[in-house]
């Protein structure tokens, strides 16, 4: 499985033998990589359960497998978020619900497949929720994002999740990142250098969190960005967005949320870990100056 992506081989070996042996769960998380290795890696999946082989899945010869590489299988969807790339809109998810509903058209499965999973907004998650909880023994849903932290804990709780990079966050490193984004932001907005640099301080030695919590970030500035207004949240810290957005301008924002991309990128390609904070710590305090 996973033979031409940079995949964790240990992730690789556990999906493809739950393939095989036909237990693989209902809804699975794929954090972690970059965004073609994660489409890629949700591609291979669907591909595999539609696939008609009797060997090894998927074979890539059959039909099926052809019509799916070909992105004309009728029975896998692709959700994505809106051609602005800012949310994925709870409609989308009403409509997923609807197609849930029905029986697959060419064969036993219907792979649904929530691409950047993260820009779900809570009113998305919530419906999405509604079925997770009650699946259809013919659906499996597909989500993926850079880091499961970046989704709300009901959902993380009803779906397994696959590490695809070994660089991908512990769950106690996902627990814990909204909380410590939550603060590092509060801290940014109400705080000094050196209160900034002490809220930083617990990331030194936690990669793991610190690429969780660069990922919980971007959410909650977005949500500021557009606070007050009738867009929907992606989170549901609201006092938190409404703060940002009383003592941050936009532009500031927007240079966060870009600082804090940079650096998840710096420790996607793994760089030094203690060079990529103090270079964010130093984002940080130019940007509120600014």
């Amino acid at each position: 499985m996973f033979e031409q992506l940079a995949v964790d081989r240990k992730t690789a070996a556990a999906i493809g033998e739950a393939i095989q042996s036909g237990r693989l769960p209902h809804a699975l998380i794929l954090e972690g990589g970059d965004e073609e290795t994660r489409l890629a890696a949700a591609q291979e999946i669907a591909c595999a359960l539609v696939c008609e082989s009797s060997g090894v899945k998927p074979c890539g010869v059959c039909p099926k497998c052809r019509k799916a590489n070909a992105g004309s299988h009728p029975d896998l969807y692709l959700i994505e978020p809106e051609k602005d790339g800012t949310f994925i809109k709870v409609d989308a998810i009403r409509t997923l619900k609807t197609h849930a509903m029905l029986r697959p058209n060419d064969g036993d499965k219907s792979v649904f497949h929530i691409r950047e999973a993260q820009m779900m907004n809570v009113q998305a998650q919530n419906a999405l929720l509604k079925i997770l909880e009650e699946p259809a023994p013919h659906v499996c849903i597909l989500l993926t994002c850079p880091s499961k932290a970046s989704l709300l804990e009901t959902i993380r709780s009803r779906a397994t999740a696959f590490a695809l990079s070994n660089e991908t966050a512990t769950d106690s490193a996902d627990e814990n990142a909204p909380q410590t984004a939550k603060e590092l932001l509060q801290t940014l907005c109400e705080g000094s250098e050196l209160d900034l640099l002490t809220a930083l301080a617990p990331l030194q030695k936690d990669r793991a969190l610190f690429r969780s919590v660069l990922f919980a970030v971007r959410p909650l500035l977005r949500d500021a960005l557009v606070a007050g207004g009738n867009t929907p949240a992606l989170t549901e810290e609201a006092d938190t967005a409404l703060l940002l957005r009383r003592r941050l301008t936009q532009k500031q924002l927007l240079d966060l949320m870009d600082a804090s991309q940079d650096c998840a990128d710096a420790l996607e390609r793994n760089a030094n870990l203690n060079l990529v904070l103090t270079y964010y710590c130093s984002r940080c305090s130019e940007i509120k100056l600014s």
